[in-house]
């Protein structure tokens, strides 16, 4: 009895609330509470045409893509992306069936949050036009990796100036940067497959809305001295004539340069060049036990450090056992020697008689003609070489010692660079230098009526590096315009070398001691430098 009075109760409940179940059931259609669609709560919308509207609105709606920080736009329909509408309302419907719908009926009737149930967006599209849309997006994008380059200074006008140079308002002209090198940046190129997913994401998400597309990340090029010479030539492309230069670093031994092949006037530069042949013939290098030596180290002093003709051509007069013209051809045999194919003389300096030039890579060329002197020629990157040459003699390596190991030896080439300290002119790659009174430098500069020059070697940030600097002007090569230019070269290659410390952490070697040879006879005052600490 007890069995079918429970047995009666429980039907008359079912009986009573089934009904209100049906009711419900109705009302809930055709998205049941708690069901999301495409991550919206549509439950509210009970016309099929009324939920499209809705999913569409949000799904059609444009994507941002992104390639590497550039913001592209990609709408739905070039792809031919559609929300599959009547997929994602048959998939809710099936939440109004079974144990399912029991606990969003119990929930709804007692007031409890319901459970949160996802439908995904289910959709359509065209993967091969989604494919063809990023393939043109890495036609456009995709970009190799780019080097170091140098940013030009910038001007500014500051406030609160006093003084002469004050303009009118009290506006001060100012720098408020220097050349500035900064790094490379890396390049990108899209990776097609991997960059798919993240669009289909991207467009079934109803709240971003973005993508990063899927990217290949290549690392930019160390800086090198190729970097530089990009970068010098870029610069000197407005100079009013024609400029060259070459760029040795001396640790790493990388050249970078600059038209640096072409013939231009010896000028006094070539005077390095004749000390080393000088220095070449010399038994014991300028000994005090030897009075020719002695002479000819008073020789080499006044060629370098005064830039003095006539001691230069009685150097040429020592080569030629009391000729000059001999001494000129075994100069150019010495720098043949050697292989450098630009670099003659035919007679001493200031000669009276212009002869026939001789032929070289350098004088031959058809894109630039620097007029040079036919008697004495060189080229940027010979007189480079030669002096890089000498430092690297210093250090018991190199041209000189490989190709004349018994008649070189490192106390000599510093012989070379002892007397290059007396070049007491402090323009040009000097004055170029962001502290040229706290600098070791020593350079030759060299002057001729179209021409200037200036070799030197620098003890920079990353140690030690040579540069050579030759200008061109038809007519007259002006001196504002020389000296300007040339502070200019200057000062981006130091800079180069400073942030080539910075990026290598290089630890450069203290700065050579150059102390006078045993024949050295003092022939003036010069004034102190860096360089010339070891002379005191």
């Amino acid at each position: 009895m007890r069995r079918f009075i429970t047995f009666v109760a429980v039907l008359v409940a079912v009986l009573a609330i089934f009904p209100v179940y049906t009711r419900f059931k109705v009302s809930a259609a055709p998205i049941p509470p708690g069901v999301y669609l495409g991550g919206l709560d549509l439950s509210g919308l009970k016309d099929t045409q009324e939920i499209r509207q809705h999913l569409e609105y949000v799904y059609r709606q444009p994507i941002a893509v992104y390639f590497a920080g550039e913001r592209l736009v990609l709408r739905p329909e070039t792809i031919d992306f559609h929300v599959d509408v009547e997929q994602m309302v048959a998939e809710a419907s099936q939440y109004l069936e079974g144990p399912t719908f029991v606990d969003i009926a119990v929930r709804a009737a007692l007031g409890l949050e319901q459970r949160r149930r996802d439908v995904p967006v289910r959709f359509t599209l065209n993967g091969e036009k989604l494919r063809a849309w990023l393939a043109t997006v890495a036609a456009d994008y995709n970009r190799g990796p780019q080097p170091a380059r140098v940013l030009p200074p910038t001007s500014r006008w500051s406030e609160g100036g006093t003084g002469e140079a004050d303009l009118p308002g009290g506006y001060v002209g100012t720098y408020s940067r220097d050349w500035t090198w900064i790094p490379g940046t890396p390049g990108y190129q899209l990776d097609v497959e991997a960059s798919v997913p993240r669009v289909v994401a991207a467009l079934t998400d109803d709240r971003t809305r973005t993508a990063e597309l899927a990217l290949t990340e290549i690392p930019p090029p160390a800086p090198s001295l190729a970097d530089l010479a990009r970068e010098l030539d870029r610069y000197l492309s407005n100079f009013p004539g024609f400029a060259a230069v070459y760029v040795q670093d001396l640790t790493s031994g990388q050249e970078g340069a600059v038209d640096a092949d072409v013939s231009f006037s010896g000028m006094s530069t070539l005077k390095i060049a004749i000390a080393a042949a000088v220095m070449h013939k010399l038994d014991n290098g300028i000994d005090g036990d030897d009075a020719t030596a002695v002479q000819v180290g008073q020789w080499i002093d006044y060629a370098l450090g005064e830039s003095n003709n006539y001691a230069a051509n009685m150097l040429l007069q020592f080569l030629g056992d009391g000729d000059v013209t001999t001494g000129a051809r075994r100069f150019t045999e010495f720098m043949r020697s050697l292989g450098f194919v630009n670099t003659y003389m035919q007679s001493g300096y200031d000669a009276q008689v212009a002869l026939p030039e001789i032929p070289t890579p350098g004088n031959q060329r058809t894109d630039w003609n620097t007029n040079p002197d036919p008697n004495l020629q060189s080229t940027p990157a010979e007189m480079g070489r030669i002096l890089a040459a000498i430092y690297d003699c210093t250090q018991g390596r190199g041209l000189l010692l490989e190709v004349y190991p018994d008649r070189f030896t490192p106390e000599e080439c510093l012989s070379i660079l002892f007397y290059m300290t007396h070049d007491e002119f402090q323009e040009m790659v000097w004055a170029g230098l962001p502290r040229p009174n706290a600098t070791w430098i020593i350079h030759k500069h060299g002057f001729a009526f179209e021409s200037h020059s200036d070799v030197a070697l620098v003890w920079g940030p990353a140690g030690p590096y040579v540069i050579s600097i030759f200008l061109y002007r038809r007519g007259w090569m002006d001196w504002a315009t020389s000296n300007g230019t040339m502070k200019v070269v200057s000062r981006i290659t130091w800079n180069f070398f400073d942030f080539l410390q910075r990026q290598e952490a290089r630890t450069p070697a203290p700065p050579l001691l150059l102390t006078p040879p045993s024949g050295y006879i003092k022939i003036k005052d010069y004034i102190p430098t860096v360089a010339t600490e070891g002379q005191r």
